[in-house]
């Protein structure tokens, strides 16, 4: 018999994969809140950097971010009540956002399970 509970402070887990092609520049992804610095993480194609948070009693928990690849990057919101992709009204259970960066752009997928398909990804984001 399967049950479906509510948690009452589920996880949000915040994915960045570097789908970028070989031989090209790393990776950078800097990840901040108000209150938290996660530092400038650098990633090798096919690697991930991750972070779990809660999000707080008032709703207004916000991450952003900034990618940079070589010449190019983006900075945006990765979880902020209607401004990112991976917001919502009330978390009812563990999420999973992952971003995905290829050469065409910034791709995105909001899944409930750890393991995407890769017809999860939306593009999102073009590189600046």
């Amino acid at each position: 018999m399967m049950t479906y509970a509510v948690e009452f402070n589920p996880t949000i887990t915040e994915i960045f994969i570097n789908g970028l092609p070989n031989d090209t520049p790393l990776l950078d992804v800097g990840c901040k809140s108000k209150d938290d610095d996660l530092g400038v993480h650098t990633l090798k194609v096919g690697e991930r950097f991750d972070f779990s948070f809660h999000q707080n009693f008032w709703g207004n928990t916000h991450f952003y971010c900034n990618f940079t690849w070589g010449p190019k990057h983006n900075d945006f919101d990765v979880f902020y009540k209607g401004k990112s992709p991976c917001r919502f009204k009330f978390v009812k259970s563990n999420i999973f956002c992952y971003w995905l960066m290829k050469d065409s752009g910034i791709y995105f997928a909001r899944t409930k399970t750890p393991n995407p398909s890769p017809d999860n990804f939306r593009f999102v984001y073009p590189w600046l």
